[in-house]
């Protein structure tokens, strides 16, 4: 479960903050008013974030050139040119 904290107490014990967020893989969640208002995640959990969003895009590039191959196999594709026509291109 995630800790919730107010932005009061992130004032008054940042240190003790930085170092529970180090402690765990969790983030903390940081109120405003009773409202969420930011997230603390460790630099570790954060590069470890970054690495999977970068992994999900290639897998989506991957999806994605796999799946104009096959509509090209099956002769759904149009040339360059009739693409140009289409869009009105003035190259």
């Amino acid at each position: 479960m995630d800790k919730i904290i107010p932005v009061t107490d992130l004032q008054r014990q940042a240190a003790k903050v930085l170092s529970d967020v180090n402690k765990s893989s969790g983030p903390i969640i940081i109120t405003q008013r009773g409202r969420a208002s930011a997230v603390i995640l460790s630099a570790k959990r954060y590069a470890e974030i970054e690495e999977d969003l970068a992994l999900l895009d290639d897998f989506e590039l991957e999806h994605l050139i796999a799946e104009g191959l096959r509509e090209k196999e099956a002769g759904n594709s149009i040339s360059m040119e009739e693409a140009k026509k289409r869009l009105n291109y003035p190259g």
